[in-house]
């Protein structure tokens, strides 16, 4: 008998055999859309900006194929997302220049550009509606703490063996773990805990230690003033450790060396600030309430079904053009396996 040339290739070929909840991948929908309409000045043949729209599109899709999720979740802040943090730290993100246009190029005010910000973002919840993706934004938390339940929700099923998170907010960091990474769309790095340690010098079991040590510039979170990368390091060794340390173990070290170097002072002076940072630097998912969670488990089961049809009348009435080339091909390509696991 002789054997079938392709035997081999066909023995070779096997379906794909993952469940729905296999591999997550978590994206901060609007840190990636900022950064893409930041960064991107496309404008259609009308004049109007659209670089949030397709670069969102299209660095989304360049992560779907990289990291093959079996289910994809788009997380947008909510109204009046950031009001548990102000109102525990009425000073987070006081610092953001609302009068500053990001692209002068573009756009003559910034009324006309936070109009185009929303009216893209609008326009692409529709487009990711076309795609079998779950879409989740709940009034009153922001996308970091709905992307840090759900992280810590999913590393808990033995049926699930990876979770990716998408952002390049260096906040989620602290998630980090064996099965969470995340990975930077500015940087094209996906963040493991050796990746981490490497680059910080942190474990990170202890990032949120190191960031709220150090402050946020960026959400106006005051840290340690002379305590930087390196000095943190030589202060507390331990947070190189793969074991939690407690901010209160940090703060009685600080009590126990204050006469050997001023910064420990400065920690224990400044513990309870310290704290307040920890509160708000921390996505354990305190600030969503009970009905909250269920709100997250419920939006969690509306995925959407690839629509290539109405995706493409929407992509051709926005005058979009070769923004994404063969953008049918394009959506096949990217989401049309993910059907399957809907």
């Amino acid at each position: 008998m002789v054997e079938n040339k392709y035997s081999e290739l066909i023995s070779s070929i096997q379906p794909d055999q993952r469940t729905a909840l296999n591999s997550i991948l978590l994206i901060d929908g609007l840190n990636c859309f900022l950064r893409s309409f930041t960064a991107i000045n496309h404008v259609n043949p009308e004049g109007y900006h659209i670089g949030g729209l397709t670069g969102f599109l299209k660095s989304v899709g360049y992560a779907i194929k990289m990291l093959n999720p079996t289910k994809v979740i788009i997380i947008f802040d909510g109204a009046n997302g950031s009001s548990a943090r102000k109102n525990l730290f009425p000073a987070y993100k006081a610092n953001r220049n609302a009068n500053r246009i990001t692209n002068y190029s573009i756009f003559k005010s910034k009324d006309e550009e936070l109009e185009s910000i929303k009216n893209q973002v609008e326009r692409l919840i529709q487009y990711l509606k076309c795609t079998p993706t779950t879409i989740v934004s709940i009034d009153g938390l922001e996308a970091d703490d709905i992307i840090g339940y759900l992280s810590n929700q999913f590393e808990k099923f033995d049926e699930t063996k990876e979770v990716n998170i998408m952002s390049a907010d260096q906040d989620f960091l602290q998630l980090v773990t064996d099965k969470v990474s995340v990975y930077s769309p500015t940087k094209k790095k996906i963040y493991t805990p050796k990746d981490i340690l490497n680059e910080y010098g942190i474990n990170s079991t202890n990032f949120l230690n190191y960031k709220v040590l150090m402050g946020d510039k960026s959400d106006n979170i005051p840290g340690i003033d002379g305590l930087g990368p390196v000095k943190i390091k030589k202060l507390f060794p331990e947070l190189l450790e793969n074991k939690r340390i407690l901010l209160d173990d940090i703060i009685l070290k600080a009590a126990d060396n204050i006469d050997s170097n001023k910064l420990y002072f400065s920690v224990v002076e400044r513990r309870h600030q310290l704290s307040i940072n920890e509160q708000l630097m921390n996505l354990n998912g305190h600030f969503i309430s009970p009905d909250n969670k269920q709100l997250v488990k419920s939006a969690f089961n509306n995925s959407y079904e690839l629509n290539t049809y109405l995706f493409h009348q929407l992509y051709v009435n926005d005058k979009l053009g070769d923004s994404i080339p063969n953008v049918e091909g394009w959506l096949q390509n990217t989401f049309g396996y993910l059907n399957s696991f809907n």
